[in-house]
């Protein structure tokens, strides 16, 4: 580490240390835990968090006060976001009603409104969540973070946190040529280790300015590259690959909880599960029963520190699918994130097929795309475009080769593929009538 980064590194741990200390403390319980799974020792003390937390909730929690008997997490009942949306006083502890809380608001691909309230000790323990798992991706406190995101007053951090950890607030709103080519030439330049975190459409406008100039790859010290927000595809990957010389890795994390899950380094393609933080489920699709390991099913979690607002086995509304990992210390992990069922694309004979649509992403001349699912067969790809484009056939049978060639795909020409708040576009959409 350069001396600019030992420093700021340093005056992190003292700020923390004159604060007590308790990011540090929640930091050494997540590595201890994570990095020692199968052990009494961690096993005990994850059952100390859930059963902590359930204790808490009965006791001080309107909606779970009827759960007083319970023997096990599996007494309590799934919660989704309608419920929360609906009776969010019923789940806020009476122990926290009168003090300072943080609210954490997201529309997510629904549009809908939904908030959380957290307390100062959820908010350490997600400080500590990020640093862990960043560490496990090559990123250090001190070294140069450029972070591409939705960025508001709400969530943007103050100069003084983004002078000591080094921090770039990106605005993805703003990420055009002119803004990439300040970066780029910012870490040529620079001697600092370079970290990015940012969304997987983010990096991918990245890669397609480097296209754009035919650049030679970059030469600079990069540490660390996460995509999260967003399913990442191999050919994001292979661009960053052939740029950067980086392997980018994926995480899956949201704003009511936290990070869920990361790819980790020389951790393959498994998603490395937060068992420190949360206790995770993988539900089958259409029963309230576990799904086999090897199967896709919903993600629901138990937040294990959110004591304002307990969250007891919330459907997050994701898809995924859980295994055992061995580089994990045989911890479960997950093979496949596939996020919103909402947002999930089946082939004619009802496999999930959601990533065929980063095969689009083969076409360099499409500026924006998205697959819409009609109908069991019926398929609709929007794409923006300028001028003729010369491989729709090509696109259409490329398509039928993963949904089917019973698949009928029609294709529609927009101007423009709308934001969601967050900046973010949906590259699918299923509208199928269940």
């Amino acid at each position: 580490m350069l001396l600019s980064e030992k420093i700021r590194s340093h005056s992190f741990w003292f700020i923390d240390f004159l604060k007590g200390g308790k990011v540090k403390s929640h930091y050494n319980d997540i590595k201890f835990i994570l990095e020692n799974f199968n052990t009494d020792k961690s096993i005990k003390q994850r059952n100390y968090h859930l059963s902590s937390l359930m204790d808490h909730a009965i006791k001080t929690v309107p909606f779970y006060k009827d759960y007083k008997g319970y023997n096990s997490i599996y007494d309590f009942p799934i919660v989704d976001k309608m419920l929360l949306r609906e009776s969010v006083n019923d789940f806020i502890s009476n122990k926290f009603k009168d003090k300072s809380s943080y609210e954490v608001s997201t529309s997510g691909s629904t549009g809908t409104p939904f908030v959380v309230f957290q307390d100062k000790n959820k908010k350490n323990r997600n400080t500590a969540d990020t640093l862990f798992f960043g560490e496990k991706a090559g990123y250090k406190i001190g070294h140069k973070l450029f972070y591409i995101r939705a960025w508001s007053k709400v969530i943007s951090k103050s100069r003084l946190t983004t002078l000591l950890q080094n921090i770039r607030m990106i605005n993805v709103k703003n990420l055009n040529y002119e803004s990439i080519s300040g970066i780029i030439k910012e870490i040529e330049k620079g001697s600092s280790n370079n970290a990015f975190i940012g969304y997987p459409s983010a990096f991918k406008e990245i890669c397609k300015f480097l296209d754009a100039i035919e650049a030679k790859p970059i030469k600079a010290k990069i540490s660390s590259m996460i995509a999260n927000a967003e399913p990442l595809g191999d050919p994001i990957k292979n661009s960053i690959k052939k740029y950067f010389d980086f392997n980018i890795l994926s995480r899956y994390s949201n704003m009511e909880n936290g990070i869920l899950s990361q790819q980790i380094t020389n951790g393959g393609s498994f998603f490395h599960i937060n068992w420190a933080s949360y206790y995770i489920e993988v539900l089958d699709l259409k029963e309230d029963k576990p799904a086999d390991y090897g199967n896709l099913g919903r993600v629901v979690v138990t937040d294990l520190f959110n004591y304002n607002m307990p969250l007891i086995r919330y459907d997050t509304g994701d898809l995924a699918v859980m295994d055992i990992s061995n580089t994990f210390n045989n911890a479960p992990a997950f093979t496949k994130v596939e996020g919103r069922k909402m947002d999930t694309i089946y082939s004619t004979d009802g496999r999930v097929m959601t990533t065929v649509v980063y095969e689009l992403e083969y076409f360099p001349e499409i500026k924006q795309f998205q697959l819409i699912q009609k109908d069991k067969k019926i398929y609709l790809v929007k794409i923006n475009i300028d001028g003729h484009f010369k491989q729709e056939q090509k696109m259409t049978t490329l398509l039928k080769s993963f949904l089917g060639e019973d698949a009928i795909i029609k294709v529609e020409y927009v101007d423009e593929i709308p934001e969601l708040s967050s900046g973010k576009r949906k590259l699918t959409i299923n509208t199928m009538i269940y």
